[in-house]
């Protein structure tokens, strides 16, 4: 028995253009399906943070609602207020705490000046006050500064327990001054009660002025504590002038 062949179709033949433009096709929606994944999940980030960023920056659920001002003695709220500038409603987080710090700071009285947000609405300005070192007589008025020489009030008079500063040119700049202050801040405090005053023409040439019409010629700030129990030692004894200027050899006359 003989078998007839099976005659087989040949495979139709794919002109190679098309393929490549088949192949074009599916790579470009591959591409474009990553674009639109990187896409989401891009936006899935940038959202709530554009959201948290309006919050914060724009809207007006986190604006200052208050002021809150602490350790004011000379300077009295409404000039903090005021240097300060900060208007109700402005975002919180959109306020410049070092501006406003700088702003306080240029009241006279103010040394330092400590400014932080409290959530949701709070602006906190810690306020560092100017301590009276000594008041300097002007003009027929009293300048009280501190213990750097600074000039921060006016007094019509000299104010109870406040040491006179008697030198050429207070100030700051001045190193006569700086020695001056220096000695006075220095003194124990039975000693220091009864200064009236403090004086010098030079920085190594500071004289004390005490009560019970008796002074003490310190010189140079330094050595305190050796000036200071000779310069109290001696002053038990009689006479009107203690020269301590040099502890080694202290006078009494």
């Amino acid at each position: 028995m003989t078998s007839t062949p099976v005659r087989r179709r040949p495979a139709p033949v794919v002109a190679a253009g098309p393929r490549r433009a088949a192949r074009a096709r599916a790579e470009r929606a591959a591409r474009r399906s990553r674009r639109l994944v990187r896409l989401g999940s891009a936006l899935l980030v940038l959202v709530p943070l554009a959201a948290v960023a309006w919050v914060l920056l724009a809207s007006s659920w986190l604006a200052v609602d208050r002021v809150v001002v602490t350790g004011l003695g000379r300077v009295s709220d409404a000039e903090v207020l005021a240097a300060a500038d900060v208007a109700p409603g402005t975002p919180l987080a959109r306020v410049d705490t070092g501006d406003v710090a700088a702003a306080v700071r240029e009241l006279a009285p103010v040394a330092s000046v400590e400014v932080e947000r409290s959530w949701p609405g709070t602006l906190r300005v810690e306020v560092h006050e100017r301590v009276v070192a000594a008041g300097v007589a002007r003009d027929g008025q009293v300048e009280l500064v501190d213990a750097d020489g600074v000039g921060f009030a006016t007094e019509p008079g000299l104010p109870p327990g406040v040491v006179r500063l008697e030198v050429e040119d207070a100030g700051p700049g001045d190193p006569t001054t700086r020695a001056a202050l220096a000695v006075c801040g220095a003194l124990p405090d039975d000693l220091r009660g009864r200064v009236l005053a403090v004086s010098a023409d030079a920085p190594d040439r500071v004289v004390l002025r005490l009560d019970r019409d008796q002074r003490v010629v310190w010189g140079a700030p330094g050595q305190t504590a050796t000036k200071a129990a000779a310069a109290l030692a001696l002053l038990r004894t009689p006479g009107g002038v203690v020269d301590v200027s040099t502890p080694g050899l202290v006078v009494r006359r």
